[in-house]
């Protein structure tokens, strides 16, 4: 018979960057970002007379970085992750 640990498992968090910007997601849900924004490509809008046109671009700079909770701090030395959900 196996036995599980009771020690909580830490949770596995990742950084992702789309563009040149970046966000702290739980791994899980950074994954299923990257798979949508892999089919996405960029865009900007442009007001042309009485329209709204929505021109084109390229698909975007995708990265995923899996962290440890212990590299995340935050503003104030405040406790970072522990009720992030």
């Amino acid at each position: 018979m196996v036995t599980r640990s009771k020690s909580p498992r830490s949770r596995d968090i990742a950084c992702i960057r789309i563009g040149f910007e970046h966000y702290l997601l739980d791994a899980d849900k950074a994954m299923q970002v990257l798979k949508l924004m892999r089919e996405s490509v960029s865009c900007h809008r442009d007001y042309n007379g009485r329209r709204m046109r929505y021109v084109a671009g390229a698909a975007p700079e995708l990265e995923l970085s899996m962290i440890q909770a212990s590299e995340v701090v935050m503003p104030g030395a405040q406790l970072a992750l522990e009720d992030m959900r």
